[in-house]
């Protein structure tokens, strides 16, 4: 195998255990933040480091017209998307709020389809429906008790989540397409446009709210916090664009999507419990997943 592809899917897989253990910090930070204000404190911490990032190693940042697009699906996607995910991620914890996000593939192919003319063919059309039918296993499992195990906002939540991930991910990849754009730049103007718009919201939402935050913050063991958007948000994204470097974003994207099941063996090492049928449902979306991109 070329050795570019073997980095590319280290890459990308090194990038969902990061993504996997975020997730559990970024939940135990959740009780003292709201969605909104979580969201904001990533994109203000990651976005200089991007920045950085994008300076060292990125070419040098021209203006486009695709700039305004890219900056629209980092809106829909890390605004929009990101606060419904850690909306999510508290009603739900890490591990369902996570296996939600396997219904980003399949809707990023839908859309890929509408408006990019890519075409769905058959197989891809059965790896989309196995994928659904995986989320469906977990999403509807009841506890012994016959009530739901899952907050239905939760759920709510985490669809949206994964919907406004896969639009931003397809307006992304159209820019990319068409303009000669570093991947690293592109992350850097989503990342900064999505959190600009955060700060907006916050902002406005209530009296002296920034104030507040900063006292929030000082109240709190920050390095859980801090660790999650180091890890989980700004490597994470680094070794995402270093493994679309090498290989193809189905591949990618597919490798991503193991992230739930890093879970796994940090769970039993919690001594949590993990039911048979949620891990079922996460290997069932895996290959659904995998049949849509390989």
């Amino acid at each position: 195998m070329d050795l570019a592809n073997v980095w590319g899917q280290l890459a990308a897989l090194t990038a969902a255990a990061f993504w996997a253990v975020a997730s559990i910090l970024y939940h135990r930070a959740g009780a003292h933040f709201s969605a909104l204000q979580m969201n904001l404190i990533k994109g203000a911490i990651a976005s200089p480091l991007l920045f950085a990032m994008s300076a060292l190693v990125g070419a040098p940042l021209g203006f486009s017209s695709g700039l305004w697009l890219l900056a629209l699906s980092g809106v829909i996607g890390i605004t929009v998307g990101d606060s419904c995910h850690f909306a999510a991620l508290r009603r739900l914890g890490p591990w369902h709020a996570m296996l939600l996000e396997y219904l980003a593939p399949p809707l990023a192919a839908l859309m890929a389809w509408l408006f990019l003319n890519d075409g769905l063919s058959g197989i891809e059309i059965i790896g989309a429906m196995i994928t659904l039918l995986g989320v469906l296993l977990v999403v509807t499992e009841r506890t012994p008790t016959q009530q739901p195990s899952l907050s239905f906002s939760g759920v709510l939540f985490g669809c949206g989540a994964a919907l406004c991930q896969a639009t931003g991910l397809v307006m992304a990849f159209s820019v990319l397409q068409t303009d000669a754009l570093d991947p690293i730049n592109a992350a850097f103007i989503r990342l900064a446009a999505g959190s600009i718009l955060l700060a907006i919201i916050v902002g406005l939402s209530q009296r002296h709210a920034f104030q507040a935050l900063f006292r929030q913050c000082r109240a709190i063991n920050p390095m859980p916090l801090l660790g999650a958007i180091f890890f989980g948000t700004f490597l994470a994204i680094w070794l995402q664009q270093l493994s679309i470097a090498h290989i193809n974003p189905g591949l990618t994207q597919t490798l991503l999507s193991t992230a739930p099941l890093f879970l796994i063996p940090i769970s039993l090492l919690k001594k949590q419990t993990i039911t048979l049928r949620s891990v079922s449902g996460a290997l069932v979306s895996l290959g659904g997943i995998a049949i849509l991109f390989l």
